[in-house]
């Protein structure tokens, strides 16, 4: 199971919406910050919120420990990229192979590429659950010959 924290933004009647906490950082610097996290930071994207699945009384503000089965990621991306493109390769090997030519082979790979659409599109994807709330006990790094 793939876990991540995430603190609550809106409760909904089929789950909740989360925004993923990030890290704050291997501890190395002291938590001043090291430049690689501040140059990641230059490139940081606006945070997106997630609806997963609960069964726990949430309230916005609350951190939960949200998870993922393992392979549900990998399944999910085959399923999106592996399927189109196989079926854009396979259309535009058998155009090639009926009549030969660029143009046989770009028609077969864009009909490939519609068939495969849609079933990249069906199915049912893994959805994140709740596992539980996080404790409120900090994780505290002991080096090595400091006690």
């Amino acid at each position: 199971m793939l876990e991540q924290t995430a603190e609550v933004v809106h409760a909904a009647s089929d789950g909740v919406w989360v925004q993923a906490v990030e890290p704050s950082g291997c501890g190395t610097c002291g938590g001043q910050g090291c430049s690689s996290r501040r140059i990641a930071e230059l490139f940081q994207r606006k945070h997106r919120n997630f609806l997963v699945e609960c069964d726990l009384a949430l309230a916005p503000g609350d951190r939960v420990v949200i998870g993922i089965a393992k392979g549900s990621v990998l399944r999910s991306a085959v399923r999106a990229y592996g399927i189109p493109l196989a079926l854009m390769l396979a259309g535009a090997l058998l155009a090639q192979a009926i009549r030969p030519g660029d143009g046989a082979a770009v028609l077969g790979m864009l009909i490939g590429g519609m068939v495969g659409w849609p079933l990249a599109r069906s199915g049912r994807t893994a959805r994140p659950v709740v596992l539980r709330r996080e404790d409120g006990i900090p994780f505290q790094v002991v080096m090595k010959g400091q006690s």
